[in-house]
C-alpha cells in the first residue's frame, strides 16, 4: 500500500528573487539544492507569455490601500447585522444558553478553522471564489454555489438594512413612534406602555400557558402593525409597502455608490463603518444591565437548558448562524483576501476577526437579553413568553431599551444609524464578492464596472420588492432559513472536502508554508481535515432526518411553501454536482475513472497570481515531487530521480 507523501512540516520555503532559482529546499531535515531546470525554462517563458493577458487582468483588480483597510473591512464582514440583529433572536428562539454552547463548539471545530483556510487560500491564489477552483476542476461548483449564495443574501439582506433606515427617519420626529400606543396603528386593547401601565395578566395553572389577555408592548405593535403591516401568512403577499420600498431603494442607492471603485471606495469607508456600532453597543449594555430584572434575562442567555442540547435543530441552527456571521462560505473572504499582498500575516487577522466576532455576538446577545429581563420583570411572565420568536426581535427589544435613554430620539438615530453601518459593510463585501467572482471568470465585464453593477442592484431589488410587501417577513424568512442557511452549510462540507480531502492537506499545507513562511499547527490540520466535514456533515444530515416544516411564530408554513424554500436552496447546491458532472466530461481522458483522476489534478493555472510567486512556487512544487519517498509493505520505495535528488551534494 502506497502511503502518502511526508508531511510539509519540514518544508523551508523557496523565497522570491533571482537567488530562488538556484536555491535549496528542506525535505526531511536534509538540505537539497533545487535545479536550475534550463531545459525547461524556455516552455516555461512561452506558457507565461500565453497566460499574460490574464495576469495583466488581475493586476487590474486593485488591492487594499494598507492592511488596515483588509482587517477593517474582514471586521465589517463578520460583524454585521448578523450579530445584532440574527444571533439573539436564534438565541432566544433556541433556549438561550442552550443555544450557546453549540455555537462556542461549532465556532471552534469549524468556524474558526475555515476562516482561516478561506483567507489563505484566497491570498495564496489572488482571485475569487470561482477561479480558485483551478486547484480542483472538479469542486468548480462550489464557487458557482458560493456566488449564487452570495447573491441570495444580498437581496434580503439590504431588506432588513430597509428597515434600519425606516425606524432612523422614524426618530426624528419629536418623540419616537413606539413610546406611545397610537390609535392609528395600534390595539388599544392590548398596547402597553411600560412607564404608564400595569399590566393584568392571568395565568393558567392547569397548562402553564399564558393566556390571551397578555398585553403587548407598543414597540411590538409597531413593528408588527405599522412598519410590516403583517398579513396572516404568506399565501395573502397583499400590496407593496411603499414607504419600505423607498427606503430599500436608498439602501440600494448607497451600496452601489460606495462600490462603484470597488475595494478603493469601500476600503475607506469602513474606518469609520467597524468602529462606531462598538460605541452604540456598549452604551446599551450599560444602559440595559441597569434596568431592574435584566440579569435574569442575562442568566437565560448564559445557563443553558441542558434538555435542548439533544435538539439537533439547535446545533443546525448554531452551524448556520456560525457560517451566517463569521460569512464562511458565502465567497466574500475568498474575495477580500485575494486583494491583499502575498505576504501579509493573514493567521494574525483571521485570529484577530474571528474573536471579535464572538464576542460582539456575545455583547448583543447580554444587551438583548437583559432588555427581554426587564420586559419579563414588568410583566411578571417568564422570560421565553415575552415577546413572539422570530427576525423582528431585534425590531422590538432594541427600540424598547432606546426609549429608557435620555434623549431616545437622538439615540434611536445613531443605534439606527449603527445597524445600517454594520449591514453595509456586509453588504459590499457580498456584492462585490460577486461582481470579482465573475469579472475574474470574464475580464471583459471589469470595463463596464458601473453598468455590471447597477445592473445586479436592479435586479436584486426588483426581486427585493417581494420582502416588503405585507406578507413579505415571510418571504424573508424563507430566503433567510433556506437559501442562507440549509445551502451553506451544504456548501461549506464540499468546500472542506474539495481543499482538504481532494486537493489534499499537504498541499494546503505546502502552500502555507511557502507564503506565510510558517507551518499550521496540529489543531488546524485536525480541524480541516476532520472535525470541519465530519461534524457538519453530520449535522446536515441529522437535521434531513428530523425535518420540521418552516415555522413563523405560531404560524405554519403550507407545503408549497416549503417546497419553494427548498427549490432555493436547491439552485445553489445543485450546482455543485452539476459542474462536477461538466469538469469530469470536459477531460479528455478515454476512460471514466481517468476523467475523474484528471478532474481532481490543479491545472496550470493554479498557484500564485504574481508570476514571480509562481514560478518559485512552481520549483518548489517540482522539487518535492522528484524528492518524494513511498512506502510499500514496509519497504521504503525510492525512484530513481528520488534517489538522484536525495544524494545531490548540499
Amino acid at each position: 500500500m502506497t502511503a502518502p507523501r511526508k508531511s510539509c512540516g519540514n518544508i523551508q520555503p523557496i523565497y522570491e528573487g533571482k537567488k530562488a532559482r538556484g536555491g535549496s529546499v528542506r525535505v526531511g531535515g536534509r538540505r537539497l539544492s533545487v535545479p536550475r531546470r534550463e531545459s525547461g525554462s524556455e516552455g516555461r517563458v512561452m506558457d507565461a507569455a500565453i497566460r499574460r493577458p490574464s495576469l495583466a487582468a488581475l493586476a487590474d483588480r486593485g488591492t487594499w490601500g494598507s492592511p488596515w483597510e483588509f482587517l477593517l473591512s474582514c471586521v465589517g464582514l463578520s460583524v454585521g447585522i448578523g450579530n445584532v440583529w440574527r444571533f439573539p433572536y436564534l438565541a432566544y428562539q433556541n433556549g438561550g444558553g442552550a443555544f450557546l454552547i453549540p455555537y462556542i463548539v461549532m465556532l471552534i471545530l469549524a468556524g474558526k478553522p475555515m476562516y482561516f483556510l478561506e483567507l489563505a487560500v484566497g491570498q495564496f491564489s489572488g482571485v475569487g471564489p470561482l477561479a480558485l477552483w483551478n486547484c480542483c476542476p472538479i469542486a468548480k461548483g462550489v464557487g458557482c454555489a458560493m456566488i449564487t449564495v452570495s447573491l441570495v443574501v444580498c437581496i434580503y439582506y439590504n431588506v432588513i438594512m430597509s428597515y434600519t433606515v425606516y425606524y432612523m427617519v422614524a426618530s426624528f420626529a419629536p418623540e419616537v413612534p413606539w413610546a406611545k400606543c397610537d390609535p392609528a396603528w395600534a390595539n388599544m386593547d392590548t398596547c402597553y406602555i411600560r412607564d404608564e401601565s400595569t399590566v393584568n395578566l392571568t395565568l393558567n395553572i392547569n397548562d402553564t400557558s399564558i393566556s390571551e389577555t397578555i398585553k403587548e408592548t407598543a414597540s411590538l405593535q409597531y413593528w408588527e402593525r405599522h412598519v410590516l403591516k403583517l398579513s396572516d401568512g404568506i399565501e395573502n403577499l397583499g400590496p407593496i409597502k411603499w414607504d419600505l420600498a423607498l427606503c430599500l431603494l436608498f439602501s440600494w442607492i448607497v451600496v452601489v455608490l460606495c462600490l462603484v471603485k470597488g475595494i478603493k471606495t469601500s476600503g475607506k469607508v469602513v474606518y469609520f463603518a467597524a468602529t462606531f456600532p462598538y460605541l452604540i453597543l456598549f452604551t446599551l449594555l450599560i444602559t440595559g444591565l441597569l434596568q431592574e430584572g435584566a440579569w435574569s434575562g442575562v442568566a437565560y442567555f448564559l445557563y443553558p437548558e441542558w434538555s435542548k442540547l439533544l435538539n439537533i435543530q439547535v446545533w443546525q441552527a448554531a452551524a448556520g448562524q456560525m457560517f451566517f456571521s463569521l460569512s464562511v462560505s458565502m465567497g466574500g473572504l475568498i474575495m477580500y483576501s485575494s486583494y491583499n499582498d502575498f505576504r501579509n500575516n493573514v493567521y494574525r487577522d483571521a485570529l484577530v476577526v474571528s474573536v471579535m466576532d464572538t464576542v460582539t455576538s456575545i455583547i448583543s446577545g447580554m444587551v438583548t437579553f437583559s432588555i427581554l429581563g426587564a420586559m419579563a420583570h414588568d410583566l411578571g411572565v417568564p422570560i421565553s413568553h415575552v415577546v413572539k420568536e422570530g427576525p423582528g426581535l431585534a425590531f422590538i427589544a432594541y427600540p424598547e431599551a432606546l426609549l429608557r435613554l435620555p434623549f431616545p430620539q437622538v439615540w434611536s438615530v445613531l443605534f439606527f444609524l449603527m445597524l445600517f453601518v454594520l449591514g453595509l459593510d456586509s453588504e459590499f463585501a457580498l456584492l462585490e464578492n460577486v461582481l470579482t467572482s465573475l469579472s475574474d471568470e470574464f475580464p471583459e465585464l471589469r470595463q463596464h464596472k458601473l453598468g455590471f453593477c447597477i445592473v445586479t442592484a436592479v435586479f436584486c431589488y426588483t426581486i427585493g420588492l417581494t420582502c416588503v410587501t405585507y406578507g413579505g417577513n415571510y418571504v424573508l424568512t424563507l430566503m433567510d432559513v433556506y437559501g442562507g442557511g440549509v445551502a451553506v452549510l451544504f456548501i461549506a462540507i464540499s468546500e472542506s472536502i474539495a481543499l482538504l480531502w481532494i486537493y489534499g492537506l499537504k498541499n494546503i499545507c505546502r502552500d502555507m508554508k511557502f507564503m506565510l513562511r510558517f507551518q499550521p499547527g496540529f489543531y488546524w490540520r485536525i480541524t480541516w481535515s476532520f472535525f470541519s466535514p465530519v461534524i457538519l456533515g453530520m449535522i446536515l444530515v441529522y437535521s434531513f432526518i428530523q425535518f420540521k416544516p418552516l415555522k413563523y411564530e405560531d404560524y405554519d408554513y403550507p407545503d408549497w411553501a416549503d417546497a419553494i424554500g427548498w427549490t432555493l436552496a436547491g439552485v445553489s447546491t445543485i450546482q455543485i454536482p452539476l459542474w462536477a458532472f461538466i469538469m469530469i466530461w470536459r477531460q479528455k481522458s478515454d476512460s471514466l475513472s481517468g476523467k475523474i483522476r484528471e478532474a481532481c489534478k490543479p491545472t496550470s493555472d493554479w498557484g500564485p497570481a504574481n508570476p514571480g510567486n509562481k514560478e518559485n512556487w512552481q520549483e518548489l512544487v517540482d522539487s518535492m515531487a522528484k524528492c518524494e519517498v513511498k512506502y510499500h509493505n514496509g519497504n521504503i520505495i525510492v525512484s530513481p530521480e528520488a534517489e538522484a535528488c536525495l544524494r545531490r551534494p548540499v
